[in-house]
């Protein structure tokens, strides 16, 4: 049952009909199939919320949720993540505002606030990039005039760090999300960067050409590739046709796609010694591990995260 429910609300934010899944949550609510599931179908809602711009709803929802009960943050941590990140996003959005500042390395670089990515976007709001460990180890190893393709870029968090701080660098960014698409255009914009190559936005980055089915979740960011037939349809593109004159290095988040990828722009890798940062899921690192390196990919360097290691290799 559990299943099914949220499987109909994402169908149904998919294709923003947000009546609808508001309508699924508030039936599945009143059920009370259990306490826990009640209170993960009240996160869920106070997302479709904020996207709505209902933001005194959203407020409502996260203090009922976070006083109701002392462990929601033992028992649910992603669900009370969840709702501290809608409470000040909705405050921010509430007050007026839509562009939070982040200072880094002396700069202080612009991010537009949408509610519709409340895990990254509740940084930018307190003044930190998201994955701030990750954009660091790609500057420690990234030269001044490096070529950098960003292969999954989400609304730029990386790539305009990234362009701030290496101005005669040149960052290829690629995103099959249409909506993050237009976030990421408008973080380009308000940091008035020139050298971020945005003329591969709205595609999606394969080992060969065809087409991907996307279901687009309300929080951007947990968008994924469907079944053929579910979601719409993303036009997908062999890398091998779209890399420029060089690539120095790659930063890739493409959702599992990482190594066919890499199989298939393998003898331009080794061709340009590029460097490749990518996650690696700690419950399948050794695999991840041993594959790169069958691959003639030795480990330059890594951070350990909660979940995952991000790991950098080029060639041997």
């Amino acid at each position: 049952m559990h299943g099914g429910i949220l499987t109909a609300v994402y169908m149904a934010e998919n294709s923003e009909d947000f009546d609808a899944a508001e309508e699924i949550l508030s039936r599945a609510i009143k059920q009370q199939i259990s306490p826990g599931h009640t209170a993960l179908y009240l996160g869920e809602l106070a997302l479709v919320n904020l996207v709505r711009k209902r933001y005194d709803k959203v407020l409502d929802i996260c203090r009922s949720l976070l006083a109701a009960t002392s462990d929601i943050q033992t028992q649910h941590p992603n669900l009370y993540l969840n709702l501290l990140a809608c409470q000040e996003i909705a405050r921010f959005l509430q007050a007026g505002n839509d562009v939070a500042e982040v200072p880094f390395q002396g700069r202080t670089l612009k991010f537009a606030i949408s509610g519709h990515n409340s895990e990254l976007e509740v940084q930018h709001i307190r003044q930190k990039l998201y994955e701030p460990e990750e954009v660091e180890l790609i500057l420690k190893h990234m030269g001044e005039n490096d070529i950098v393709l960003d292969l999954g870029a989400n609304v730029g968090n990386h790539a305009i760090a990234l362009a701030a701080t290496r101005p005669d660098a040149t960052i290829h960014v690629f995103e099959p999300i249409t909506k993050t698409c237009k976030l990421l255009r408008r973080n380009i914009a308000l940091n008035d960067l020139k050298n971020i190559d945005a003329s591969n936005l709205d595609i999606a980055i394969g080992a060969e050409d065809g087409v991907l089915n996307m279901v687009q979740r309300i929080n951007l960011a947990s968008s994924r590739e469907a079944m053929e037939g579910v979601g719409p349809t993303v036009p997908k593109r062999a890398l091998r046709d779209l890399w420029p004159e060089r690539v120095d290095f790659i930063k890739m988040d493409v959702e599992g796609a990482e190594l066919s990828i890499i199989r298939s722009v393998l003898d331009l890798i080794r061709r340009d010694n590029t460097k490749i940062i990518l996650e690696c899921y700690k419950s399948t690192a050794e695999r991840d591990f041993s594959d790169l390196a069958a691959l003639g990919l030795e480990q330059i360097d890594i951070i350990e995260q909660s979940a995952v290691f991000n790991v950098l290799v080029q060639p041997k």
